[in-house]
């Protein structure tokens, strides 16, 4: 029982942790276009910083279980 409970929330977090990263491409992809758009780094900026917190969250997981 604790073991799928284990898996389901390092599936809760992967899928997070995925969702997070195709927002980072769209954002850098827009920014790269339009490089002078300094609200557009802003916004990949803030998502890398998001992106770095699942993957402490996960890896901290990791070390718990």
């Amino acid at each position: 029982m604790v073991k799928e409970i284990q898996i389901k929330k390092m599936n809760e977090i992967n899928d997070e942790l995925a969702a997070i990263s195709n927002e980072c491409e769209r954002a850098f992809s827009e920014w790269f276009h339009d490089r002078g758009n300094s609200k557009l780094l802003k916004e990949y900026r803030s998502l890398l910083g998001k992106r770095e917190d699942i993957i402490k969250e996960y890896k901290s997981y990791l070390i718990i279980n």
